[in-house]
């Protein structure tokens, strides 16, 4: 299998729509369930996002829709 790696990839996401918690929480619930649906059958892609704990930045804002 051939695997391909992206470095410095942004996430950003409504933060309290789905997940619940400090930011640092939310993040990482957010990441799971991407990676739930980047592997779910039939149309998952069998890809996962690793989050590696010594390079994470996380910034949390609000939007002023």
């Amino acid at each position: 299998m051939k695997t391909i790696t992206i470095r410095r990839l942004d996430l950003q996401f409504d933060a309290g729509q789905i997940t619940k918690g400090s930011t640092e929480q939310q993040a990482r619930q957010a990441l799971d369930l991407i990676n739930l649906t980047l592997q779910r059958e039939p149309f998952g892609l069998g890809a996962q996002l690793f989050a590696h704990r010594d390079e994470i930045e996380v910034e949390s804002g609000e939007n002023s829709d």
